[in-house]
């Protein structure tokens, strides 16, 4: 009898331990930063952040806390995302407007920042970010945030894997000092207001594999590593929709891992590299819309993996070459040249 008592108060233990630990109160600066997060958000149309109430933050919509320590290390408010149960979720679809509070700097373990297409967030991306230093992810994409890139968020977050910056109103350059975000993977800075070069520096990141550039200002040469081995897992580089000047460099043909090479849209010149030919994976090749040159045979019958070919609008010596018809993921939708009326063109293509 007395052991089934002794059970008895081992299993009420146990439930007041799970329960106190389960309803732990927010770490302060986590709780401050969260609380003057939401002051400077004026409107919220999927009512999640009016849930943050009480002191037990890491039970809110959208934040997830280490189960250890009980910090916040996630902020999880994209403007699509699930809700519901597992077993009936829906796809849900909102917007906030305001501001990115510098307060957000006291969440100091924080690892992952998503508020990706909530469409009405202006004003910059505070300084102060630059303390998060054990942030991952930091993803603003597709809203209307201003202003230049902080120094600090490319000197100190060199624990960053995906940064996506895409589609807001950014202007200013890169900063130079992008190159020491080593752990670097997705890199998106599309569809902004850029200016400037493109750092040297960029050639640094050895885990990147994918940068994404496009549709901003930035002017001067393209910038590609100079010896192989640098980029070993590059997949998708896109330069296109800028004013950048200069020729293909010859080191295009180290990228051997590259399925997508976009640079349309620009001002460059000189010669296709016969280095091209190198990129066996290429999938999508837009270089359209320059003042290029090329004999197409010398680099083009390589790339058999190729699905896009867009060379338009540049000055391409002889006609589209007949090793395409042996292109078997190329489509003639997807061939976008300005000979095509006198080129050589593979059976049944008009």
């Amino acid at each position: 009898m007395a052991s089934h008592h002794f059970i008895y108060f081992l299993v009420v233990v146990s439930l007041m331990v799970t329960n106190t630990s389960a309803h732990k109160a927010c770490h302060p600066d986590d709780l401050k930063g969260l609380i003057d997060f939401k002051s400077c958000i004026h409107t919220d149309t999927s009512g999640r952040l009016n849930k943050w109430k009480g002191q037990d933050c890491c039970n809110w919509p959208g934040i997830s806390c280490n189960s250890k320590t009980n910090r916040v290390v996630e902020i999880n408010l994209p403007g699509y995302y699930l809700d519901g149960d597992d077993e009936s979720p829906r796809s849900v679809s909102s917007t906030m407007s305001g501001t990115i509070s510098a307060s957000i700097s006291l969440l100091t373990s924080l690892e992952v920042l998503d508020l990706n297409k909530l469409v009405g967030l202006t004003g910059q991306i505070p300084h102060s970010i630059g303390a998060l230093k054990n942030l991952k992810q930091l993803t603003l994409e597709t809203n209307q945030i201003s202003g230049a890139i902080p120094e600090s968020l490319c000197t100190n977050l060199t624990s960053l894997t995906i940064l996506r910056l895409e589609n807001n109103h950014l202007t200013g350059g890169i900063p130079e000092s992008i190159g020491n975000l080593q752990a670097l993977q997705k890199l998106s800075l599309s569809n902004n207001s850029l200016t400037g070069k493109i750092p040297f520096s960029i050639t640094k990141l050895k885990s990147i594999i994918s940068i994404l550039l496009d549709q901003n200002q930035l002017v001067g040469e393209i910038q590609l590593p100079l010896v192989p081995g640098q980029w070993p897992s590059i997949q998708h580089l896109s330069l296109a929709n800028n004013r950048l000047t200069g020729v293909i460099p010859n080191s295009i043909g180290y990228l051997t891992t590259l399925t997508t090479f976009s640079v349309s849209n620009n001002q460059l010149t000189g010669s296709i590299p016969s280095s091209l030919g190198n990129l066996k994976e290429l999938q999508i090749l837009k270089i359209n819309n320059n003042s290029l040159s090329v004999e197409l045979s010398s680099c083009i019958c390589g790339l058999t993996e190729l699905s896009v070919l867009h060379i338009s609008h540049n000055k391409i010596q002889g006609p589209l070459p007949g090793c395409v018809s042996s292109f078997k993921y190329l489509l003639e939708k997807e061939v976008d040249v300005s000979f095509k009326r006198t080129a050589v063109l593979p059976t049944g293509w008009h």
